[in-house]
């Protein structure tokens, strides 16, 4: 009788696990499906039917399919209910696109669609969007939001069907609104591994959980850390009593002290370099938690990291953590006691000091003289300056200022500054031209997940010059802190003729006007929504700008408050 019993449950939980592998199989075809009928038909895309109804009305008999038949069945029903689209001209516009990024290919191949399905979405693939109106592609070139999206903001989780829509809308914005999709880990392999768990009932922090996992997916710096409301069962709650930066790959160096009294009481010290967090090394107890934030490289990824709204991967759920300390070339083991509020407002002063104004400057100059031949200019405050200026003579001003300094003129571009002050008088006032420093790729209405070149360039009145050509070094920092304008500002300014050196460590490598994606529940994602690159088609994206001079930064050097970059540029000038 027990071993009839146990056979049949054997058989039971077969049967469910085949069920379940079943529906997840129909799910991760229809998110694929409904995505490409939101880009593509004109019902969806013009706002005529939406997208959001279409999906929760059908989710539940397409996770209750119970046959390939019964599934295709499913789709045809959908299929008469959107209509057909309108016989066009194949887009002549369509052999000159960036295709790169395009995997639509898959709607002729889909063995799950029926005949007419198939051959339909062919042609509709063919022949691209055709209505003059698409409520979900950015309206122009520089757009950083899609305002037809719903935000379903008061959606509490648990909620399958919400989960879902936000695995599938955010899922399908990536594929078809990511400018470097192609360069990030297979996007398809992404949703099959994600369905199985935005199919069954997810606290909120576990839907945390998961969007961060796909926001870290495509390696973008535009994605970087998403605000979450869980972040205390996410990341923990825990914090170490003082502040750090990487100084590579292998070692933590500790910078400021959050709670004095506790660092000295557990003899922490500035300057400590740790170099093992548990019974893991600091590499490896980086890697545990490369699913929490979106970095396009490594050095962005250990930047995003420690930052303070995360402080990982020091933080922790426990409120005790072994670290492993070399001090003075002795290797040191000890338990430290994490903290968990008292020092929330000693954290908040810290965070608005290395957010500095908001540009992450630490600078407090616009233009300072290190000398007499020797100018250092801040670009986030020149920005500033320039941009809440009425009268345009002060900035004029701060650069005939600029220009006395013979020897060299150093651009600290460790910020994030905007580019007009720089093509409007900054280049004039070098005595530099604006020429083409890129070529920036755009979103394709015709054909969404495509792409075309736009030009950037000759809507812009660039300043005249207002000097000769400044012959002596320009010289421009750049570190992780030198992201998307920054990083096209160095762009800028490498191509106008003047003498350019790029001196500092690898940037951020997100390039491209952001764009701001809702997510179900009060969530917002954010990724790169234009494609730029060197006019010789190198790509910035992931590798950053090009460094003419590269600077390996020391441990001895953070501990000691010393500016590497800095200095190095100096040697360039004696």
């Amino acid at each position: 009788m027990l071993k009839r019993v146990l056979t049949s449950l054997v058989c039971f939980c077969c049967l469910t696990a085949i069920a379940q592998n079943r529906s997840h199989k129909y799910t991760v075809d229809f998110v694929k499906v409904w995505g490409f009928l939101k880009y593509y038909h004109p019902s969806l895309g013009s706002g005529k039917i939406n997208p959001d109804d279409l999906f929760l009305t059908w989710i539940d008999r397409v996770g209750n399919a119970g046959s390939d038949k019964e599934y295709a069945a499913v789709l045809e029903e959908i299929y008469q209910s959107v209509g057909g689209v309108t016989a066009a001209k194949i887009g002549k516009e369509g052999s000159k696109l960036f295709t790169r990024n395009d995997k639509t290919v898959w709607v002729e191949q889909d063995k799950l669609l029926s005949p007419l399905v198939r051959k339909s979405f062919a042609r509709w693939r063919k022949q691209g969007y055709t209505d003059s109106v698409h409520q979900y592609m950015p309206s122009h070139f520089y757009a950083t939001e899609i305002p037809a999206e719903r935000l379903y903001d008061s959606i509490i989780y648990p909620n399958v069907k919400f989960q879902l829509l936000a695995l599938a809308r955010y899922w399908n914005a990536i594929e078809y609104l990511f400018a470097y999709k192609y360069m990030a880990p297979d996007w398809d392999k992404m949703l099959i591994r994600q369905v199985p768990f935005f199919s069954k009932p997810m606290s909120a922090a576990d839907f945390e959980l998961h969007l961060l996992q796909l926001n870290s997916g495509i390696e973008d710096t535009h994605g970087g850390i998403v605000r979450i409301k869980q972040s205390s069962q996410v990341y923990g709650q825990f914090f170490p009593p003082f502040t750090f930066q990487f100084v590579d790959e292998k070692n933590i160096v500790v910078m400021d002290f959050v709670d004095s009294v506790s660092c000295a009481k557990q003899d922490i010290r500035k300057g400590d370099i740790i170099t093992g967090i548990g019974n893991r090394r600091v590499d490896q107890a980086v890697a545990d938690r490369k699913h929490l934030v979106s970095a396009s490289n490594a050095p962005q990824l250990r930047h995003l990291l420690a930052s303070i709204p995360l402080m990982l991967p020091l933080r922790s759920k426990d409120s005790i953590i072994q670290i492993t300390t070399l001090r003075k070339g002795v290797s040191l083991l000890s338990l430290h006691q994490l903290t968990e509020t008292v020092f929330a407002s000693n954290l908040q002063k810290l965070y608005e000091k290395q957010r500095g104004n908001g540009t992450t400057t630490q600078n407090r100059f616009v233009l300072r003289s290190i000398n007499k031949d020797v100018a250092q200019v801040d670009a986030a405050n020149l920005s500033i300056l320039y941009n809440n200026s009425a009268d345009d003579r002060e900035v004029d001003s701060v650069l005939a200022l600029m220009r006395t300094h013979q020897k060299a003129i150093i651009l600290d571009l460790r910020c994030y500054a905007t580019q007009a002050v720089f093509y409007n008088k900054f280049i004039a006032a070098m005595g530099g031209r604006l020429q083409k420093f890129s070529t920036l790729l755009a979103h394709s209405k015709r054909y969404p997940g495509k792409y075309y070149e736009e030009d950037i360039l000759s809507p812009v009145k660039p300043g005249t010059p207002q000097f000769e050509k400044y012959t002596s070094p320009l010289i421009l920092l750049v570190n992780e802190q030198t992201k998307s304008q920054s990083e096209l500002i160095t762009m800028i300014m490498q191509a106008t003729g003047l003498n350019t050196i790029v001196v500092g460590t690898q940037t951020a490598g997100c390039d491209g006007d952001l764009i701001y994606y809702p997510v179900p529940g009060g969530y917002t994602l954010t990724f790169s929504g234009r494609h730029v690159e060197y006019p010789d088609g190198t790509v910035t994206q992931k590798a950053g700008i090009r460094i003419d001079k590269r600077v390996t930064i020391t441990a001895a050097a953070l501990a000691g408050g010393r500016d590497e970059i800095l200095e190095a540029a100096l040697k360039l000038v004696d």
